[in-house]
């Protein structure tokens, strides 16, 4: 039994301390705390221990914590509980190959007396878990939770979220050094060691707080919130348009009196459209700039998935690139046999044939369409195109009341402290909310109102953020090749 908790304990307390940072629970601060029991262990450099130590910390936190929504969005879509559990345990079975990964990796490092290359190590599996083929999953990663103190969040400007997050580490492995041997304490190596962890630690701390403090310049312009109500995911399809019927009057004249500069209406308000101009209750010539998500069909056979923008003149759209696996689009459905009776409501959609950014009259807006929200390289090529202000446009219906809510919106966040660019999000029932340039949220609207919501903010030129902050990612990912491959030497060498 002491041999169980021993070698279970230190991983599966990570664990713990980890998913209490997170939605439902939301105590931030432990994720400066969260991996120092893991790390401690790791400190042998007894890789088969990191290995498996990995795989339980992986299909705990990541499976069964991080991805116990799933539970609940199946059972709503299919109505049966036992359908909705299987998938849920194969998130966690997959989960806990990728943390197996990071805790070999890491215990590697400890090995060789790398310890400064332990938290690029972790925000490497982090990044390969977010741009895996056909995987591709940005969740659950240890800096998000800072959008609750975005002043502590602004290395994400230059390295997007996963730079936060192998600072987040920096100071868990700094503590979890202070458990070392009075003989290695007393080595100059290990004294040296700290200190390079300390000041990587402090440098980054106090650029954030100076790029928090220093304002991205501009003019003010005011957007409207046009959060209609409406269960865009459960109702049926001819109640659901005559209730955004219902709520386009109203929405659009809280736009209108406020002389708004851009009303943002959700994803799918626009239904299926046959060619590129929308027919809703907003008009054919909408009294003001809006933009909004729909169903673009080139052909019965064609789907996309896109966002329409009005500018006063003409319609403009953009389709979204990064599709939702068995959400959107079926992967190998015909080369699989059993594949071809998974049926999707709008059928399998295309993902974008180019990477647009959206020109509304004098204003250059970045569209996020609902998952696209997570990816840091999307929002990094809009502010790279000369974005001024990224718009998301949602339906979270399908999650509400889970987890998955929540860290959706806060994905959002992190994509405003990313580029230095205002964010405005709508969903159907919301969450709706809009933030300044930093990441602050100074507007958001109560789930499940209708109501459209005037907020006024400061939009600068540009992004002030890194325009090549992306390339963190594959540095993280260069370095993870090079630990591994070390291994591979050693073993030939001998």
């Amino acid at each position: 039994m002491k041999k169980i908790a021993s070698s279970w304990g230190p991983w599966l307390l990570s664990a713990a301390l980890l998913s209490l940072a997170f939605p439902p629970f939301n105590l931030w601060p432990t994720i400066f705390v969260a991996l120092i029991p893991w790390l401690r262990q790791l400190r042998s450099g007894d890789t088969k221990v990191g290995f498996w130590g990995g795989y339980g910390f992986g299909f705990v936190y990541f499976g069964l914590f991080q991805m116990f929504w799933v539970v609940k969005f199946v059972g709503d879509w299919t109505g049966n509980l036992g359908l909705a559990v299987l998938p849920w345990l194969v998130c966690a079975f997959l989960a806990g190959w990728f943390y197996a990964l990071v805790g070999w990796l890491m215990a590697r490092c400890y090995s060789k007396g790398w310890v400064w290359l332990v938290p690029i190590v972790w925000a490497g599996i982090e990044g390969f878990r977010a741009y895996i083929p056909a995987l591709a999953f940005p969740w659950g990663n240890v800096s998000l939770p800072l959008v609750s103190m975005p002043a502590l969040a602004q290395l994400g400007a230059f390295g997007t979220m996963f730079l936060v997050s192998t600072w987040v580490m920096f100071f868990n492995c700094l503590v979890a050094e202070y458990s070392a041997t009075r003989d290695e304490i007393a080595s100059k190596k290990w004294r040296v060691s700290q200190r390079v962890i300390a000041i990587v630690f402090a440098v980054g701390l106090v650029s954030s707080l100076f790029r928090y403090v220093t304002a991205n310049r501009g003019d003010e312009m005011t957007f409207t919130l046009g959060q209609p109500g409406v269960d865009m995911a459960f109702t049926p399809p001819d109640e659901e348009r005559a209730q955004l019927n219902d709520a386009t009057g109203p929405l659009m004249e809280s736009a209108v009196e406020a002389n708004s500069d851009l009303l943002i209406l959700p994803e799918g308000y626009g239904g299926s459209v046959l060619g590129e101009i929308p027919y809703t209750a907003l008009g054919y010539e909408p009294p003001l700039r809006v933009i909004f998500g729909a169903h673009r069909y080139e052909t019965e056979e064609a789907a996309y998935q896109t966002a329409f923008a009005w500018d006063g003149k003409v319609w403009t759209f953009a389709d979204k690139t990064r599709l939702v696996i068995f959400g959107e689009y079926v992967p190998l459905r015909k080369q699989i046999p059993f594949l071809k009776n998974f049926n999707l409501p709008a059928g399998d959609l295309i993902a974008a044939k180019e990477f647009k950014t959206l020109r509304i009259e004098d204003l250059t807006v970045g569209q996020l369409i609902c998952f696209e929200g997570v990816f840091p390289d999307l929002a990094a090529g809009h502010s790279n195109n000369g974005a001024q202000v990224l718009v998301q446009m949602s339906i979270d219906d399908w999650y509400e009341k889970t987890p998955a809510h929540e860290q959706l919106w806060k994905s959002t966040v992190w994509r405003s402290i990313e580029s230095g660019l205002p964010v405005m999000r709508v969903g159907g029932r919301g969450k709706s909310l809009a933030t300044d340039a930093r990441g602050n949220i100074i507007a958001e609207i109560p789930i499940g109102e209708r109501e459209g919501r005037n907020v006024t903010v400061t939009v600068p030129k540009r992004s002030d953020a890194f325009g090549g902050r992306i390339w963190f990612v594959y540095l993280t990912w260069a370095v993870c090749i090079l630990v591994g491959a070390e291994r591979l030497r050693e073993k030939f060498k001998k």
